[in-house]
């Protein structure tokens, strides 16, 4: 199994140097299609729209420092580690972090190069478009000045699909996302940045890692520090579709569980219904029923 998530992984940040733009052909040779970052993604030519002008953009990398000492000497050890695989320079807001942390993922989310996020967000629609702006913050300023935008499908439609959409550099990337009801599309939302990262000339690149519930964790970092880690075993690569399968199941469960209650609740206890009675059965009855008297002795036979 880690030899298939290896894999997959390799795929994944090796997919990444085909080129976002259609070769030159003559016209002689056939049309071919345009090759892709990631699957999916299209760009063309395009300034950013009117109705953007003033959306916010992914901020400049801000310089980073250390905050605070190291809580543990284990904690340290990761730091040093994931520096010498290529995650450097790592500076880490300790302040962040307590003693008991022992996930090289930890570290990496306090030097902000990690997002967590909640793949299920509970609202309609889905503001992908802020997701991505928050990946992009964590790629060091190379998403600098990026906009992103979410065209959601009509409240209600089925099978309907988002287009998420990035504008840069007079271009417009996008991507349709499937539409989940309240969950993130987060394969499009990394294939959508790692085009971006590609096309502007980035050595980083999005990888999802491996978690156990809804929850997502995204690395930036270069292809050469999550092949590394990856290959160390320090970090795992993740399946988007399983974050929301395990979600699905959670609330599964409370249904049921919230079901199974109010049943409870509901059921009453059983009471028999009265025997039908005729007359002489009731005269019989109250005849058992009368309380017993001793006879008087003057009137016994």
């Amino acid at each position: 199994m880690r030899r298939l998530s290896l894999l997959f992984a390799a795929l994944l940040l090796t997919a990444c140097d085909r080129a976002s733009t259609p070769p030159a052909t003559s016209s002689e040779s056939p049309a071919t299609a345009p090759a892709k970052v990631m699957p999916g993604v299209r760009v063309r030519t395009m300034a950013l729209p009117e109705h953007l002008a003033k959306a916010e953009a992914v901020p400049k990398a801000s310089a980073a420092a250390d905050k605070g000492t190291p809580p543990s000497a284990e904690l340290e050890t990761l730091r040093r580690q994931l520096q010498e695989l290529g995650f450097a320079p790592l500076a880490v807001d300790w302040s962040e972090l307590d003693a008991d942390e022992k996930r090289p993922e930890s570290v990496l989310r306090a030097a902000g190069l990690l997002v967590w996020f909640d793949v299920e967000t509970g609202s309609f629609p889905n503001e992908h478009d802020g997701l991505l702006r928050e990946l992009g913050a964590a790629a060091a300023g190379d998403l600098a000045g990026v906009v992103f935008e979410e065209i959601a499908p009509k409240e209600g439609t089925r099978s309907g699909r988002y287009r998420l959409q990035a504008y840069a550099d007079g271009k417009r990337w996008s991507v349709d996302a499937e539409d989940y009801g309240d969950w993130y599309d987060v394969d499009a939302v990394l294939r959508l940045s790692n085009a971006l990262l590609r096309d502007r000339g980035s050595e980083r690149r999005m990888l999802l890692l491996a978690t156990e519930d809804q929850t997502a964790e995204v690395v930036v970092a270069s292809r050469t520090a999550l092949s590394a880690a990856l290959r160390e075993g320090l970090l795992d690569a993740g399946d988007a579709e399983q974050a929301r399968e395990l979600g699905r199941v959670s609330e599964d469960a409370m249904r049921a569980a919230v079901k199974k209650q109010g049943a409870s609740a509901e059921t009453l206890p059983t009471v028999a219904a009265p025997a039908a009675t005729t007359p002489e059965k009731d005269a019989a009855a109250a005849k058992d029923a009368a309380p017993a008297t001793d006879a008087a002795p003057d009137e016994a036979h």
